[in-house]
């Protein structure tokens, strides 16, 4: 008896699942029909509904019913203009610039002090002192050049021809 109430009541649930399956389905094509969102084939399967179906007649009155109160309702009036929402837009925006301005300007500031304190700008006493070389007393000795004799030997290359080019662009890319 058991098996026999669960088989009922599974297809009672199936049943009810379809049934709430066709009923959103009526729902929806109701509604865009009444936006004027239909094809001219599922106006007319609105129409034979409307014509021949209680319920969906009664869904297609509680429909136009709360669409009409949608419609009624009052709009609020703004409680700020656009003029004064502009103004504040553009009021924030100049406080940004202006906020930004002072953090670049104060760190430049900053910069400028820092490198006074460490001697970089010219006229602080803290100047830091480079290396120097000792000057040595010696006499400059004059610069040479070797014309026809080279101070280092130079090797000699491979004599070039156009054949050993040509084989070794080959060979080598």
């Amino acid at each position: 008896m058991n098996s026999n109430f669960d088989a009922h009541n599974c297809s009672g649930q199936k049943a009810a699942r379809d049934m709430d399956s066709l009923q959103r389905d009526r729902f929806e094509l109701i509604s865009a029909y009444i936006d004027g969102e239909v094809t001219a084939a599922e106006r007319y399967q609105v129409q034979d509904w409307l014509a021949n179906d209680a319920n969906s007649q009664r869904l297609y009155t509680r429909l136009m019913k709360l669409r009409q109160g949608l419609h009624q309702l009052p709009i609020p009036a703004t409680q700020v203009t656009a003029q004064e929402t502009a103004n504040q837009v553009f009021t924030r925006i100049n406080r940004r610039r202006l906020r930004n301005t002072m953090v670049w300007g104060g760190a430049a500031i900053a910069a400028m002090f820092v490198s006074a304190f460490s001697g970089i700008l010219p006229g602080s006493q803290f100047m830091p002192r480079l290396a120097q070389n000792p000057v040595t007393e010696e006499a400059a000795e004059p610069l040479m050049i070797a014309v026809n004799r080279p101070v280092i030997q130079i090797p000699k290359a491979k004599s070039a021809s156009p054949e050993n080019f040509v084989d070794s662009a080959i060979f080598n890319p």
